[in-house]
């Protein structure tokens, strides 16, 4: 069981969630659905989804309709603060799309939030920010392709510190 935390106009909201990829199932606070790696039913339909998360935003795309949530964290330091981030930074296509500008170059330097590139998908563009500092070691698509989803799209050699 894990708890997910995000920020809306009232205030802070938790929920519990459970996902049992063996049933099948994603149990969202008192709620369970069925499910795939890419899809959930609701309603005894197949509704594809595909979720992007960036340190400040969760991006959930669900039948055509993209779901921005604000992301509440507490162990987070307030703004000013720096905050490292994970290991490295791999930046991969969070839905299926076409890359429609790239805006890093491979050995240029980047800052955690710095836009990447971007994307199209369902008609809506979405920007991939580089999720920690550093070099951009690997830029492994090209502008005008079409990616799958989970296609390596940046890598990202982090700062040291």
């Amino acid at each position: 069981m894990g708890k997910f935390s995000f920020q809306t106009e009232e205030g802070v909201n938790e929920v519990e969630f459970h996902h049992d990829p063996a049933s099948g199932t994603l149990t969202l606070g008192n709620r369970t659905y069925r499910c795939t790696p890419d899809s959930v039913i609701l309603d005894d339909k197949r509704v594809p989804f595909w979720t992007h998360r960036t340190e400040t935003e969760v991006l959930v795309w669900l039948d055509g309709v993209v779901h921005r949530f604000a992301v509440h964290d507490p162990r987070r330091r307030s703004s000013g603060d720096t905050q490292a981030g994970p290991a490295g930074g791999t930046v991969k296509a969070q839905m299926p799309g076409k890359i429609l500008r790239i805006k890093v170059e491979e050995g240029q330097t980047v800052e955690a939030g710095d836009n990447l590139l971007v994307m199209e998908s369902m008609k809506m563009e979405l920007a991939l920010d580089a999720p920690v500092s550093g070099t951009v070691e690997k830029v492994a698509v090209a502008a005008e392709e079409m990616v799958s989803q989970g296609a390596l799209l940046v890598e990202i050699r982090e700062v040291e510190e």
